[in-house]
């Protein structure tokens, strides 16, 4: 795996385990460029595309850091969910 690159394989993982995920969907508005994020694997994917000037904003840097540890556990999983979210609420990016 490279490094910084998120546990692609954590729902594979977890779907073996008969484990729920604990990164749960979450409704972004139009203007975030994303309607739903399903997984950290896509939040991941969303944040990479941004532009670099909201990348290094410090909401963001936490909930990439956060997404990097995603497939660790679930604890991490949950950590990463919490700050993507606050992330996209701080942008005001948050449909729910």
């Amino acid at each position: 795996m490279l490094p910084g690159a998120p546990n692609l394989q954590s729902e594979d993982r977890a779907k073996r385990l008969g484990r729920k995920m604990a990164f749960t969907s979450v409704k972004m508005k139009p203007a975030s460029g994303a309607n739903r994020i399903k997984s950290a694997d896509d939040a991941y994917s969303f944040m990479m595309h941004m532009r670099l000037s909201d990348q290094n904003k410090a909401h963001w840097q936490v909930a990439r850091q956060a997404l990097n540890h995603a497939g660790a556990s679930d604890d991490s999983e949950v950590r990463a969910w919490r700050s993507f979210r606050a992330a996209a609420a701080a942008e005001g990016w948050l449909l729910d």
